[in-house]
């Protein structure tokens, strides 16, 4: 999983946020160098798709000096914690060396073309797919209700390197459960309360709509909605939105989807409209955090316990690093500023 992650940042050095390409030798090298490093760091040739193989050098490991003939007639620079990377072939002119460079930035456009073009195929097989479940009447694809789960599935199976439409993996493989073939329910407690529905339930039935929901990093009320119930008169109602729940991005920005942390539950009156804002789980490691971006409800859900302890574990261990970072951060500009003061 951790070659994995590492592969589609790599990869993402070379992707726009709409699929468009970073262009400059100076991009398509840094992200050579680093699967290099990840070739160095892993005890086989196999970490890279097979289609970048033939892009990346061979790294070997060593503690030698800097430009040190390693047999093969190759110079080799020493880098991080003695790993070491190929620069260049000896009696290599500068020239020569420009030339290989080029025809690596070449070779790595085009397998960035390829996966650009697979792109808008993958997104249209799966919401042709995701539409067809019944999902309240309407199918699961449905922008005026912000519903839609093909772009998650699409997303994840290009995150995990498919490539061609025949492959494409469903929910199941994923870990994930469908409404239409297992519904939430709610506990028993709440069942029993008058006027408690849960929140995929509302929606496809058309008593609430989600007016906007909006992604914004991840962890604690990093799901933002606006949400009104539809009912011209009546009751009180509560909608509980439950743990598990996920919304997906509705288009290639390669940022987080999210996935709810808890149950969640929302007084709304007839025709009453509230905002709030939810904890949820980023879904995706190797992508950006979402920043303001339109999100859909899926029809789909999880309720893997096991994973829900990773997830817990690695949002702990995100906000801790991001809060001790930012505290060094800030004491060490703090020491420096009244350093030089006194100075």
């Amino acid at each position: 999983a951790g070659v994995r992650v590492t592969v589609f940042n790599i990869k993402q050095r070379g992707e726009g946020e709409d699929g468009g390409e970073d262009g400059g030798v100076a991009d398509v090298m840094s992200a050579i160098e680093a699967m290099q490093s990840l070739n160095s760091a892993t005890a086989t040739a196999t970490a890279l798709p097979a289609a970048l193989t033939d892009i990346v050098p061979s790294v070997q490991r060593g503690e030698e000096e800097v430009e040190e003939d390693d047999g093969g007639g190759y110079k080799m620079k020493k880098g991080k914690k003695g790993r070491k990377r190929v620069v260049r072939k000896l009696g290599e002119s500068n020239e020569e060396y420009q030339a290989r460079l080029e025809e690596a930035a070449r070779k790595y456009k085009e397998y960035l073309a390829k996966r650009k073009a697979i792109r808008s195929v993958m997104r249209e097989e799966c919401e042709r797919q995701y539409s067809m479940y019944p999902a309240g009447g309407g199918g699961g694809e449905d922008p005026s209700s912000k519903r839609g789960s093909g772009m998650l599935i699409a997303h994840l199976n290009y995150v995990g390197g498919v490539s061609q439409v025949d492959q494409i993996k469903k929910h199941g493989h994923f870990g994930f459960k469908h409404r239409d073939e297992a519904p939430l329910k709610l506990s028993k407690n709440k069942a029993k309360q008058p006027g408690t529905i849960e929140f995929h339930e509302a929606v496809t039935s058309g008593k609430l709509s989600i007016v906007q929901a909006t992604g914004h990093s991840f962890g604690g009320k990093s799901l933002h909605l606006e949400l009104r119930l539809e009912a011209e008169v009546g009751p009180r109602v509560t909608v509980v939105l439950c743990k598990g729940t996920i919304f997906q991005h509705i288009g290639w920005v390669h940022k987080q989807n999210l996935m709810v942390i808890g149950n969640n539950s929302i007084d709304l009156y007839p025709k009453e409209r509230v905002k709030l804002k939810v904890d949820a789980y980023c879904m995706n490691l190797s992508c950006g955090c979402a920043h303001g971006e339109t999100m859909y409800l899926t029809d789909l859900y999880m309720t893997n316990e096991k994973v829900s302890a990773y997830l817990i574990s690695s949002l702990t261990h995100s906000l801790t690093h991001s809060l001790t970072h930012s505290l060094t951060h800030s004491l060490t500009h703090s020491l420096t500023h009244s350093l030089t003061h006194s100075l």
